[in-house]
């Protein structure tokens, strides 16, 4: 018990806690590099720096720029050659008999008398009787002038003549296009020499440019309609239209935010369609900075090129109802038919392409209406040279249009011998507005199946962006 008693009742007294606490920071100085063994005299020495990055030097906003242009450019390529042929179907007149421009026909029936003639004096007894029958004549016969020449066709400011003919127009045999359609356009242009398989991608730079330009500017042109016109809730442009309680004003400004950006690129159009029109093999063909210069300078400068009536109708009117129906389309599905794209994949996809199918009995006729309102000529400029037939007389307005095309023109298959039977009723000439119909309706489909094939390999939704491209 002593021995138990002399020993303290507690170790706590004893702890002294030491002097420095320990405390964590990070190194200040760099540690020594690891010593590396020498290199041998018979292997070359490192580079003592390394090479600098390839992208060091190139601006982030430059390099960006550059790679939403390549992929615009390989993505208009792919399409350009459907969209030439469907342009010149669009613009291509192609009248009824009755309306189509008359032919002189004194050069024809002299022809037939020449080989009439021709085929008398082959003859040796005919050939007999027709000398026989002059000489023999009565002398007081009178002299028949010969007829009177044709009026000689006015030249040009440069003094030549034009081309009755011209070479640059394409080959209209129906044995050569083997259809009334896109694909016909296109043989059409592969299989006539003057324009070739190159012809398959005019205007594609400045296609790619204004699809750049749209990409680049539309969403500004949305934020900024935002901040002018604030929502209760704010609106987020990442959320979808279709989850939204109150859907109308973020739809209006959408659709306001493509219709000014297509407004103010619209010359882009303008000359889009005219470079597509036109002849590649001419050497007058100029290129889109001189087309854009000639029409500043010939057709009443900036604010006709703009106001002109005869191009902004039609551009509101189609960039109004295109984003109007692409925007308003989750809307009807979710909100009207309650089909949704989680629930029921396979049957929103179907009404979706059946309504983007129903949309083209709409955008088509104005579409066709425009492009050739764009190729007509206003103010001091001259008509166009153009590969596929004109009308002579330009149209009035939109409606003139519409109702010239259905009257005067039909669209059913060429053939060589075509009788006013032939030509169709009414529904022939509806079918003028609606030239392009069946390759657009393929494209939808081709979405769709595409969508299809990435829904069944796990796509992250049913289209999984193939409507963009």
């Amino acid at each position: 018990m002593a021995s138990g008693s002399s020993r303290p009742a507690s170790v706590r007294n004893l702890y002294n806690p030491p002097a420095e606490e320990w405390v964590f920071l990070p190194p200040t100085v760099s540690p020594p590099p690891s010593a590396s063994p020498p290199t041998p005299s018979h292997l070359p020495t490192p580079f003592s720096s390394p090479l600098p990055e390839p992208d060091e030097g190139v601006n982030p906003r430059i390099y960006g720029l550059l790679q939403i242009f390549a992929a615009e450019y390989f993505t208009t390529a792919v399409g350009m050659p459907f969209e030439v042929g469907k342009t010149l179907l669009q613009i291509e007149y192609r009248p009824r008999q009755r309306f189509a421009p008359t032919k002189p026909e004194s050069s024809e029936v002299a022809q037939k008398d020449w080989l009439a003639d021709e085929a008398e004096l082959n003859n040796p007894e005919e050939a007999d009787v027709y000398f026989t029958e002059r000489l023999s004549g009565p002398s007081s016969t009178s002299f028949i002038p010969p007829p009177p020449p044709e009026p000689l066709v006015p030249a040009d400011a440069s003094g030549y003549l034009p081309d009755l003919h011209p070479s640059w127009m394409l080959n209209d045999d129906p044995e050569i296009s083997r259809g009334n359609g896109v694909w016909g356009m296109m043989r059409r242009l592969r299989l006539t020499p003057s324009e070739g398989l190159p012809s398959l991608w005019k205007s594609q730079l400045i296609t790619t440019f204004h699809s750049m330009l749209v990409s680049l500017i539309q969403p500004h042109v949305h934020t900024t309609l935002l901040g002018f016109f604030p929502t209760t809730p704010p609106f987020n442009p990442d959320v979808p239209l279709s989850a939204l309680p109150s859907p109308g004003v973020p739809l209006a400004l959408g659709v306001t935010s493509h219709l000014l950006t297509h407004l103010v690129l619209s010359p882009m159009e303008v000359i889009r369609t005219r470079l597509i029109a036109m002849p590649i093999s001419q050497p007058s063909t100029p290129s889109s900075i001189a087309m854009f210069r000639q029409m500043l300078s010939e057709e009443g400068g900036l604010a006709n090129l703009y106001l002109n009536s005869n191009l902004l109708i039609p551009s509101i009117l189609e960039h109004i109802l295109r984003p109007l129906f692409t925007l308003s389309v989750p809307l009807i599905l979710e909100r009207q038919f309650s089909i949704s794209p989680e629930l029921s994949p396979i049957t929103y996809a179907t009404c979706d392409l059946a309504l983007g199918i129903a949309s083209l009995v709409v955008l088509l006729p104005i579409e066709t209406v425009r492009k050739r309102l764009q190729i007509q000529a206003r103010g001091n400029s001259k008509r166009i040279k153009s590969i596929v037939a004109l009308r002579d007389r330009d149209y009035v307005g939109v409606v003139e249009a519409m109702w010239r095309i259905v009257t005067e023109e039909t669209g059913v298959r060429r053939k060589r011998v075509m009788s006013e039977r032939d030509e169709g009723g009414l529904f022939a000439g509806i079918r003028q507005l609606y030239r392009g119909f069946g390759m657009a309706a393929t494209a939808h489909l081709t979405v769709f199946g595409l969508g299809l094939v990435s829904a069944s390999m796990g796509g992250s939704g049913f289209d999984s962006g193939w409507k963009e491209i």
